[in-house]
């Protein structure tokens, strides 16, 4: 499989799940967020046996590209459908911010589809904009002027957490899984968690709690106010159609 990994992209291998983002209060679905599988031979194959690959060879670009195209279409379809759309964040690889044509790449598949761009959000890594904050920052300043949603994913993973909130403008930041690793016996992270929480009500940026899987959890978040949580308390990544299915409203 490396070996195939490493020269193209089969784009007919790849399928695209959809996990739910649900409002901490009222526990209702608000977005998702895409994934990526490969399916080979009826094998459900994980991220990280192929992305590391594609990062490698900077076919990573292309595959973020694709993602892009096939919501922009997704959210056409649902559009064309009469369903009330929701917003999807998609990741962006740290190799973006190399890319000088990158902002016209965007522009051609939001055109191609007429998106609404106010309905996409674009994942940073925290680790991404640790290696270039200048670049970062310009790049998020680019594509919010599209109307993209910008969002760090990963957030209190590195050692300059905060020195990136002071420096980039972002609309939504997502806490790291990690914190919430065995949180109701660790004081200390709940202490730190709050405390981010009240900074970006302040900073008027939405928060997001990553790998969410226990009630202990999500009665924490609603206590200290956190807007958005993601985790398998809730729903794993589902394939498409069942998404439709479970959570889509026509308008009325």
């Amino acid at each position: 499989m490396k070996s195939n990994l490493l020269k193209t992209i089969n784009y007919d291998e790849f399928v695209i799940y959809l996990q739910p983002k649900f409002d901490v209060i009222e526990e209702k679905v608000v977005g998702a967020e895409a994934l990526i599988r490969k399916e080979i031979n009826g094998e459900l194959i994980m991220p990280d046996r192929f992305i590391p690959y594609y990062e490698k060879t900077g076919l990573i670009t292309k595959l973020d590209m694709y993602v892009l195209r096939e919501i922009c279409k997704l959210q056409k379809k649902w559009r064309e459908e009469n369903f009330l759309l929701l917003p999807i964040s998609i990741n962006e690889s740290r190799q973006h911010l190399k890319n000088e044509n990158h902002i016209n790449e965007l522009k051609d598949i939001i055109n191609e589809y007429n998106a609404d761009t106010t309905l996409i959000e674009l994942e940073m890594t925290e680790s991404t904009v640790v290696e270039d904050i200048m670049k970062a920052k310009n790049a998020a300043e680019s594509v919010k002027e599209l109307g993209f949603i910008v969002s760090m994913d990963d957030f209190g993973t590195g050692y300059s957490s905060f020195n990136i909130l002071k420096d980039i403008e972002i609309d939504i930041l997502k806490i790291d899984k990690s914190f919430f690793t065995d949180m109701e016996k660790n004081v200390r992270a709940k202490i730190i968690v709050e405390t981010i929480i009240q900074m970006c009500k302040k900073l008027n940026i939405t928060t997001v709690a990553e790998g969410i899987d226990t009630k202990g959890q999500v009665d924490f978040l609603k206590k200290v106010g956190c807007d958005i949580i993601q985790g398998y308390y809730f729903s794993k990544p589902i394939k498409i159609e069942e998404f439709e299915n479970k959570y889509l409203v026509t308008i009325q």
